[in-house]
């Protein structure tokens, strides 16, 4: 069983041919000097920082912005509101002087209720803060807070941390966003442009393995050594004596269930890579999902039946026959106690686990795929109409708020864990595609799988779901870099079409994939 890497010349890894830093006399040395100022002394390098400054002859900042500072520190508000009209601002105008002199103002007030000087904060909030005529909500939370019995429910109701706390480093925070950024650096700016370079770089390794990150050095470019990439096929699982058409990994990563058209569902110990439960149905099964707590495994039949298990001790707890085309795809709601079903049919149906009729039944196209984010508050289906529809879940509520029409027959669809994107596969065309749902825009596509005849499924990987990973009907497993659209392996093993992958939850670095030949295959990285 040789694995391959696919003979493409895009598959290398690129971050071996990162662009250089650009050169020294592209930078302003001043702004380099003040950077490294900045560094030293938030490193407690503050003579190292002087000597810099006399050798150099540049200050880290002017006097005015570091009275600003001080004033902004030390709570003398008097000062910081003089010094406003010769503070660099990126606007000057008196709308954003209203904004800085509310920000400074609102902190006066909540420090003198802080120490129990109600009347003087009074006085400040309807003399000096209510005039400027900004963020109106903010202001009334801020006259409500006059009634609270006590700081600790002030600080609470405010967000606010007090003068003990980080509040005053805060306020220059907050007042930075309207200073001219090259008069007051941001706060640890240099280290915020390291990691700025570092994310860079991650992105940049195509083969890029988050257990590395520990050993990120900033005296070389970060480049992953592909023996820890999960190309290598660590078991191969026999059990089932036909077709595998859906893997599904249980939510805590233990357990694998597989369902196949010898009518069979195996669950596997995917700790041990061996074989721990098996049950029958009358019919072949065709899809399976995972109850929110592992208790539960819904299997799709081909019968226009859902069958509800307790996986791990193979029992069947009930059947739900109420669709009359056959049931294509199911998802749980976060209760474990709520699921909705899809099929051929123009039916969607809400159940309980307990009642054997649907409670809830919607008109839609005929769905073929389904999934719901774990917070149980966005639902995305696809079906036989060529659409991607979004819906909003609000308890047990479910309401349509988008829909995406694409150019061929979608086979399969996984959503990220935000929600935010949308993996399909496309017969006609022979493409995998990702989209956008809040933009409605097709933002990557896949190429190089073949799908002609057979539903293949694929997922998002990777803990950082930056992998693309897809069966095919030349028995091989693809993975992209989703960010580059680059094909990274083309791995053989598999002896006939694979029709599925799954990725391990809980593993950074390992998933299966199952097809025609009625076998799983367990990938990994050769060396962990």
């Amino acid at each position: 069983m040789q694995i391959t890497k696919a003979n493409s010349p895009k598959a290398t890894n690129t971050a071996k041919n990162i662009t250089k830093p650009a050169n020294l006399s592209n930078i302003k040395k001043e702004e380099l000097v003040r950077l490294m100022m900045q560094s030293l002394i938030d490193l407690g390098y503050q003579n190292t920082a002087t000597c810099l400054q006399a050798e150099s002859g540049i200050s880290l900042e002017s006097d005015i912005v570091s009275h600003f500072r001080s004033s902004i520190l030390n709570g003398d508000w008097f000062l910081a509101e003089t010094l406003l009209s010769d503070m660099p601002f990126v606007n000057h105008n008196p709308n954003v002087i209203a904004k800085v002199q509310f920000l400074i103002r609102q902190q006066k007030f909540l420090e003198l209720l802080e120490q129990n000087e109600t009347m003087k904060a009074l006085y400040v909030l309807r003399n000096e803060i209510t005039p400027l005529g900004e963020n109106t909500d903010r202001l009334h939370q801020l006259s409500s807070l006059v009634l609270c019995s006590s700081i600790e429910d002030v600080m609470a109701q405010a967000q606010w941390d007090g003068t003990k706390g980080s509040s005053r480093e805060q306020l220059l925070i907050e007042l930075q966003d309207y200073i001219d950024s090259s008069a007051m650096i941001p706060k640890h700016r240099l280290l915020s442009l390291i990691n700025q370079a570092i994310e860079w770089q991650k992105r940049q390794c195509l083969y890029h393995n988050p257990r590395r990150d520990m050993d990120f050095s900033l005296f070389s470019d970060h480049v992953c050594d592909r023996d820890v990439f999960p190309s290598h096929m660590i078991k191969v699982l026999h059990g089932h004596i036909d077709e595998i058409w859906h893997v599904a990994y249980s939510n805590n990563g233990k357990y694998l269930a597989s369902v196949s058209k010898d009518k069979s569902c195996i669950i596997w110990d995917m700790e041990l890579l061996e074989q721990m439960q098996s049950f029958r149905s009358e019919v072949s099964g065709s899809y399976c999902a995972w109850s929110p707590d592992d208790s539960k495994l819904l299997v799709c039949g081909t019968d226009n039946a859902v069958r509800l298990w307790d996986p791990l001790n193979g029992v069947l707890l009930h059947t739900f026959t109420q669709h009359k085309d056959q049931v294509t795809s199911a998802v749980w709601l976060p209760d474990n106690e709520h699921f909705i079903t899809g099929a051929c049919e123009k039916v969607m149906c809400l159940w309980n686990v307990d009642n054997g009729s649907p409670i809830a039944r919607w008109p839609v196209q005929r769905t073929t795929d389904m999934k719901i984010t774990k917070d149980g508050k966005k639902l995305v289906t696809i079906g036989l109409d060529k659409c991607i529809t979004t819906y909003d879940v609000d308890g047990l509520r479910i309401t349509e708020v988008a829909k995406i029409t694409e150019e061929g027959t979608i086979t399969s669809l996984s959503i990220t864990k935000d929600g935010k994107f949308a993996l399909v596969n496309i017969q006609d065309v022979q493409e995998i595609h990702l989209w956008d749902l809040d933009a409605q825009r097709l933002v990557h596509t896949y190429t190089g799988q073949r799908q002609n005849e057979y539903i293949i499924r694929s997922t998002i990987g990777g803990t950082d779901e930056s992998l693309i990973l897809s069966g095919s009907e030349d028995n091989r497993v693809y993975i992209w870099s989703r960010d580059h659209e680059t094909l990274l392996e083309a791995l053989e093993g598999h002896d006939n079409t694979v029709n599925c992958i799954s990725w391990r939850p809980t593993e950074p670095m390992q998933y299966v994939s199952a097809g025609d030949d009625h076998t799983i295959r367990v990938w990994g990285a050769k060396r962990v």
